[in-house]
């Protein structure tokens, strides 16, 4: 049960520091309610399937790529010490 619990507290918190990531919860709040729009429409048109797609996709692609960026810069910085 604990380790469902910090499973979803990483979707609105960071588990390093225990602490309420105000950018990861409204982030996964909108993906909630453009999937819930998404669900809830009968036939969606493919303008509907390509908006949802880029929306919650690309948000999943940049925040990664971010992330990678992050890492080599962290990496690129340690070696110049």
């Amino acid at each position: 049960m604990t380790a469902v619990l910090r499973a979803l507290f990483g979707l609105i918190g960071n588990p390093a520091t225990h602490t309420l990531s105000h950018s990861k919860l409204w982030a996964n709040i909108a993906a909630g309610v453009m999937t819930y729009q998404f669900l809830a429409t009968p036939n969606p048109s493919m303008e509907l399937w390509l908006a949802y797609g880029s929306m919650v996709g690309g948000y999943a692609l940049l925040r990664r790529g971010i992330a990678a960026a992050q890492v080599v810069g962290e990496r690129g910085e340690a070696r110049h010490d």
